[in-house]
């Protein structure tokens, strides 16, 4: 069903998908391959299992930020985090004490769950999404994804927002100050903007939404400022009955104007925001004029025939509103054609999405409905995973999809056996999802691509949309042409 039927969307719903977009990306560092710390555990049927750790710490896009992960395979209560640290301890503080907690309750839930003979395995996911503002100060949202168990899990938004300079934690009320007729005004927008919500139709509990927008600045605790759009995150089920997830509000700023402070006023047109570092190419682009079509954005890009070598270029975990129709015009702009691997449970929300990645001459690809690990699964599970989402794609588009890819490219001589779909992996990882960092793309193409080479990346996250012209252009300089993974046989 398509809940969102307008291609132009407004910022407010392209907005809203961010925090499912980091939820799935933390779902390709779960059962890393790079671990430490390692330990043996016997399973139930007496084989003993390995059960791998990894804790790491690197440098994000941002001066002064790290990335630190913790992972754990344990095959009954596994868990995938990723936090933003600091030199602020106040702030680190803050973050792990969040993070502590959600640890704790999963795996007492699920420590409980073993003592009454539950077999479920439950699954832990935190991510983060970072947002720098012109102000100086940084939204940080955590997007936590549960299950333990029973017919659903949960996903819940935590925000932190930061100002390192001053290492200040900033608040709902630092936006506004202290005038309580700044928060009437917040709040009636917000609750303006919940009734025009169409993914809320007819789902808004009236009396409940009421109460959790009251003008209290309690209310809006859990905030981002996300370009010019001011959004707020409330709990599963606490305004709205039947939604899947935590509903999103956003705000445009344009509307608070008067009311904010000056750091956030929209004419505080100095340019403070911090920006991760762009890597220059050294290739010449000639832009081929069209004197027909003004909007025509194709580039010509001189190179040696003699030299051409084939590239597929792959995307994971799409479709995403926001993303992946920009990847769509900047492999338009290029000429290059892909391979998505679609997720089903994606599909269903952005159906006219994969439709426009086939409109656009784009392989259709397989990856299953929920990411889900297909070697620890039966073989009806395996099929209803796959085939629900090949009929998604095709009722989408209208085709089927022609390839497959399994989830951590797991998979074995079982799985190829009941599939009826060529199985597709990769040689090149670009680790899009672990480095959220446009510039890093191009250095880890760079670094392994070859003749015939197979690149992974993924179409929901904003960095890999940023950093793909780089490599596009690297690519063609370097005499490569791009066909889809089934071209490339």
């Amino acid at each position: 069903m398509n809940k969102f039927p307008n291609k132009k969307r407004r910022l407010w719903i392209e907005v809203a998908c961010i925090g499912l977009i980091a939820l799935l990306s933390m779902s390709f560092i779960l059962l890393s391959s790079s671990t430490k710390g390692n330990a043996n555990q016997t399973s139930g049927n007496g084989k003993n299992t390995k059960i791998t750790k990894e804790d790491s710490t690197k440098e994000s896009a941002f001066p002064g930020i790290l990335i630190k992960t913790e992972v754990s395979n344990e095959e009954y209560s596994p868990y995938s985090i990723q936090y933003p640290h600091s030199k602020v301890e106040a702030f680190n503080v803050h973050i792990k004490k969040y993070i502590d907690e959600q640890v704790d309750t999963y795996l007492s839930t699920m420590q409980e769950n073993k003592r009454i003979g539950s077999k479920i395995p439950g699954e832990l996911n935190i991510a983060f999404e970072i947002f720098p503002h012109t102000s100086g100060s940084f939204s940080f949202v955590m997007i936590t994804g549960m299950y333990t168990g029973g017919a659903n899990g949960y996903t819940e938004f935590n925000t932190v927002n930061f100002h390192p300079e001053s290492e200040k934690i900033i608040g709902i009320n630092d936006l506004f100050g202290d005038d309580e007729s700044n928060l009437v005004k917040l709040s009636s927008l917000v609750r303006d903007n919940i009734k025009k919500d169409p993914s809320l139709k007819d789902q808004v509990q009236e009396e409940e939404m009421l109460l959790a927008t009251e003008p209290r600045w309690g209310n809006f605790e859990q905030f981002a400022i996300i370009d010019d759009t001011l959004v707020i995150y409330f709990d599963e089920y606490e305004i709205a009955s039947g939604v899947a997830g935590a509903p999103i509000i956003a705000v445009p700023l344009s509307e608070l104007n008067e009311q904010l402070l000056a750091p956030y006023k929209l004419d505080n047109s100095v340019d403070r925001l911090p920006k991760p570092p762009v890597e220059d190419s050294s290739v010449d682009v000639q832009v081929e004029e069209n004197s027909k079509d003004e909007t025509s954005t194709q580039v010509d890009l001189q190179i040696d025939d003699t030299k051409t070598k084939r590239v597929a270029l792959t995307f994971d975990d799409g479709p995403d509103p926001k993303v992946t129709p920009s990847i769509l015009t900047t492999l338009a702009k290029y000429d290059a054609k892909a391979t998505f691997f679609m997720l089903g449970s994606r599909v269903e929300f952005y159906p006219e999405i994969a439709s426009d990645v086939l409109k656009a001459g784009h392989e259709l690809g397989n990856h299953t409905w929920t990411h889900a690990k297909l070697t620890n699964m039966t073989t009806d599970a395996i099929l209803e995973e796959v085939s629900k989402t090949n009929n998604i794609i095709e009722q989408s588009t209208g085709q089927e999809p022609t390839v497959f890819r399994p989830p951590y490219g797991a998979f074995n001589d079982d799985l190829v056996n009941i599939l009826n779909l060529p199985v597709v992996l990769w040689d090149v990882d670009t680790l899009d999802w672990k480095h959220r960092d446009a510039s890093q793309l191009l250095v880890s193409v760079k670094s392994s691509v070859h003749d015939g080479s197979t690149i992974l990346m993924h179409d929901i996250h904003l960095s890999t949309a940023q950093g793909l012209e780089d490599v596009l252009v690297y690519l063609i300089s370097e005499g490569y042409t791009f066909v889809t993974v089934s071209e490339l046989e």
